[in-house]
C-alpha cells in the first residue's frame, strides 16, 4: 500500500478517537477510483487528523455477514427500505478484537449500530451474540446464516473541529465458500456524521466531480459471488466500479 501521504497527518490515538464514536448518525458513500486517492488525500489534510495505534495508520478489518435463508436484508437493501438491517461478525486484526454488530438504517435515513465484543469470530452466532440479538430485535424470529466474508484496509480520517469521522475502505474483496472477488481499483469513502453540514471533504469531492452515491459493501458482495440473486437496482454501481480502472 503506498499512500506516503498519510504520514503527513497528526496522528489522533484510539482513546481520542472514541471521542467521536458517531454509533448514531447519516452516512454518505462515494466511489472513488484508486488512482485518485493521493490527490484527495492531499487535499484533505490541512482538515483531518488521522487515526493511529502504535504508529501504525492503515488496519485490517475482517467481517463476516449473517442473513436469512432467504436473503432477507439482502433484499431489503435492493428494494431501497428505509427501516433495514445489517448483522455481522467484525475483527479489527491489528487489535486482535471481534465484535458482534447489528446496523440499523431507520426511516429517517440514520445509521445506528449497536455491538458487543465476542470472544472469537467464526461461521456461526455465539451465546453472546444470540443474545444481544434477542434483546436488540426481540421480535425478530428467523434463523440466520453466514453468507459473506470480506477483507479490506481501512484508514480513518477525524475533523479537527467537527463532530465528522471519515474511513476510506482499499483492497476489497470478497469471498465465499470457493468463490471469491478483488476489487483493487475501487476505494469506497464514507461520510459518517451526527447531522449533516459543510464539510471540507464533501467541497473536495465536488472539485474533483465525483458525485455521492455507492453500494455497500455486502450487497455488491453478494451480488457479485452470487449472479443468481436479483441485482437489477446495483447493477449501474456495479458497472460504474468495473469501469473505475479505465478512469
Amino acid at each position: 500500500m503506498n499512500l506516503p501521504l498519510l504520514a503527513q497527518f497528526s496522528g489522533i490515538s484510539l482513546c481520542e478517537g472514541a471521542a467521536v464514536p458517531l454509533m448514531n448518525r447519516v452516512d454518505t458513500k462515494y466511489l472513488i477510483p484508486r488512482h485518485q486517492l493521493n490527490e484527495i488525500i492531499g487535499g484533505l489534510k490541512p482538515h483531518y487528523n488521522i487515526l493511529e495505534l502504535q504508529h501504525k495508520r492503515i488496519f485490517r478489518y475482517d467481517t463476516l455477514y449473517f442473513d436469512t435463508p432467504a436473503r432477507l436484508f439482502y433484499h431489503q437493501h435492493l428494494r431501497g427500505k428505509l427501516s433495514r438491517y445489517k448483522i455481522r461478525t467484525r475483527r479489527y486484526v491489528d487489535t486482535d478484537t471481534d465484535f458482534f454488530e447489528i446496523k440499523h438504517k431507520n426511516n429517517k435515513h440514520r445509521t445506528i449500530k449497536n455491538r458487543i465484543q465476542v470472544p472469537d469470530m467464526g461461521e456461526y452466532l455465539c451465546r453472546d451474540s444470540r443474545q444481544f440479538l434477542a434483546q436488540q430485535l426481540p421480535h425478530f424470529r428467523l434463523p440466520l446464516e453466514p453468507t459473506l466474508w470480506v477483507y479490506y484496509h481501512r484508514f480513518t480520517l477525524i475533523n479537527k473541529h467537527l463532530d465528522e469521522r471519515l474511513t476510506f475502505d482499499i483492497n476489497v474483496w470478497f469471498r465465499w465458500q470457493q468463490q471469491s472477488i478483488a476489487y483493487p481499483h475501487m476505494v469506497v469513502a464514507e461520510l459518517k456524521q451526527d447531522f449533516p453540514f459543510h464539510s471540507p471533504f464533501v467541497e473536495l469531492m465536488k472539485q474533483v466531480e465525483i458525485r455521492a452515491g455507492g453500494i455497500s459493501k455486502y450487497c455488491l458482495g453478494m451480488s457479485s459471488l452470487q449472479p443468481a440473486l436479483r441485482n437489477n437496482a446495483f447493477k449501474p454501481t456495479i458497472s460504474k466500479i468495473n469501469h473505475l480502472h479505465e478512469y
